[in-house]
């Protein structure tokens, strides 16, 4: 990590007053949402952590806890629920709102927005930001927002984590300086690494709640700790060229820079979430596999967002940031509803034809990141200096495909492990099992090269297959599980099973008992349609 500067002054204006030194140069921001709220007399208990501290201290997740209760009891349009326990048996807490109230999406037509925060709970800007737009949803009964969206706020995702509280957890970061959580959870899992293998009892219930509210955007907030530049809040979205490439074209060229535009007048200068080479040549963003938030999002044919506050900018900025930057998101959403409603209903749709046609469908398993064909202007700092310099650089963040394969009919598991099956359920798969033996043609992958990688990452040493296809009639006994690509989440159930998948359940080691060179993958791939099946995996 390199060593903090001081761009930004800290903790000497009002609530109402931003002061930011973007430029090199000294101005004033009102921010518009803080200073209309100053209107709406807020209760003690509604009092973030961070506001009663004078931004010195963040929540622990009892406050969180109590925090949503108290909203939950303050107001009709407001529920507060809990979906699910930590490692710790800690209760996970989330507030639904909407105006009027709903209980479940299938009854209700508005998007479905999913706020998170706190997947890296030292990272806790995020969490304090969302505790204050959860309380201006309470105390606005009337609030444009419920009419158009259906809002859940998670604002401490890893809970356990967010109690490991230390000065020392964050390096460099400026505040709170009684102390932040830690990144990782009570088990040791980066939760922003666990979106496919679903190994904490975290990220099996968020996505649970994902399965079964369906959001079409979701918002993850964090805070980066890397390279020295200008811009209080850096975004992304989904690379994986795996994605819908009109869900990502439709958000570099038309969502993002609304919302960017929206930043500027709210006095933020924001920019794609990146670190500079060591020579200040590239702007070079983060990975493309969907062990990630958003890029799980992406490949689930939904929109996901993440922000990313500048570790090197006060607490009290950070926090204001983080919610300017999640409000204006919301206000586009709301601005593009009509748009976001047809694209992804376009998606599903294409996604439940392709598996009925799918050799005209190919699926990107691997990819290289290069750079976009014009080069942007980045505001950075002058080396070893806090003065004020613009690079104009390359932005290195266009994952292009280096393996791809055709979509097949259905993947067949004969005598799959109890641990396959359950987490293809964890995704919200549709899972079928044959009732009675079936023959049909297939195509069998011998698996010609296994490397597995020396040094374990989150507890898991890396798999990586190279396989030769053959295809053949084979006979499926009964009680095979059938995954058919012809499923809204197709494109995931692809990534999940194909053996050269590069981040797919051989990954993370799901097959190890039953892969070696030479050996036979125990997934085929059916190429030929399948009869329906009486049998469903519940």
């Amino acid at each position: 990590m390199k060593s903090p500067i001081r761009p930004f002054l800290s903790h000497s204006f009002p609530s109402c007053l931003c002061i930011w030194l973007l430029t090199g140069h000294l101005f004033a921001q009102v921010s518009s949402d803080l200073c209309a709220q100053d209107t709406i007399l807020i209760p003690n208990e509604l009092l973030t952590v961070a506001e009663a501290s004078n931004y010195e201290a963040t929540c622990t997740s009892a406050d969180v806890h109590r925090f949503l209760i108290e909203c939950d009891g303050r107001a009709d349009h407001v529920q507060h629920f809990e979906f699910g326990r930590t490692s710790l048996d800690q209760p996970m807490s989330a507030i639904l709102c909407a105006n009027p109230p709903v209980s479940d999406r299938p009854n209700d037509d508005r998007l479905t927005v999913l706020l998170l925060g706190n997947i890296h709970s030292g990272e806790c800007d995020g969490k304090e930001a969302l505790l204050m737009l959860a309380r201006e949803l309470t105390l606005t009964t009337d609030h444009p927002w419920l009419k158009e969206l259906v809002v859940i706020i998670v604002p401490n995702y890893n809970a356990d984590g967010n109690d490991q509280m230390s000065e020392d957890n964050r390096p460099g970061q400026i505040g709170p300086i009684r102390g932040m959580g830690r990144r990782e959870t009570a088990q040791g899992f980066d939760l922003n690494r666990d979106f496919i293998k679903l190994e904490s009892p975290e990220s099996r219930a968020l996505v649970s709640l994902i399965n079964h509210w369906n959001p079409e955007v979701l918002i993850d907030c964090h805070t980066t700790n890397g390279s020295i530049h200008r811009y209080p809040l850096t975004y992304d979205i989904p690379h994986n060229p795996a994605s819908p490439p009109e869900l990502r074209d439709f958000l570099r060229q038309q969502m993002i820079p609304d919302v960017t535009s929206r930043m500027t007048t709210a006095g933020f200068d924001t920019f794609y979430y990146g670190n500079f080479s060591k020579d200040h040549k590239r702007w070079e963003s983060y990975g493309f596999e969907p062990r990630y938030s958003t890029e799980y999002l992406g490949l689930r044919g939904r929109i996901g967002i993440l922000a990313e506050s500048y570790s090197y900018a006060d607490y009290r900025t950070r926090v204001t940031v983080s919610k300017e930057f999640v409000r204006q998101c919301l206000e586009s959403t709301i601005a593009h509803s009509g748009r976001i409603k047809e694209l992804l209903m376009s998606i599903e749709s294409r996604s439940m034809k392709s598996g009925e046609t799918p050799s005209a469908q190919t699926l990107a398993l691997n990819a290289v990141m290069r750079p976009f064909h014009h080069s942007v202007t980045v505001l950075g700092r002058a080396p070893d200096s806090e003065e004020p310099k613009d690079y104009e650089v390359e932005y290195w963040g266009d994952y292009q495909p280096t393996r791809e394969v055709q979509l097949p009919f259905a993947y067949a598991i004969p005598n799959p492990s109890e641990q396959v099956v359950q987490n293809l359920k964890n995704h919200g798969l549709q899972l079928e099992v044959l009732n009675k033996p079936l023959r049909t043609e297939v195509s069998v992958r011998t698996i010609e090269s296994l490397t597995q990688s020396p040094r374990p990452f989150q507890k898991h040493n890396l798999v990586k297959l190279e396989t030769a296809e053959t295809r053949e009639i084979r006979e499926l006994p009964a009680n095979t599980i059938v995954v058919r690509t012809a499923q809204p989440l197709g494109r995931l159930a692809a990534w999940l099973l194909e053996p050269e998948s590069s981040d797919g359940l051989v990954t993370w080691n799901f097959f190890d008992d039953r892969i070696s060179n030479g050996s036979e993958f125990p997934v085929l791939n059916v190429v030929q349609p399948l009869p329906t099946q009486d049998g469903q995996v519940k």
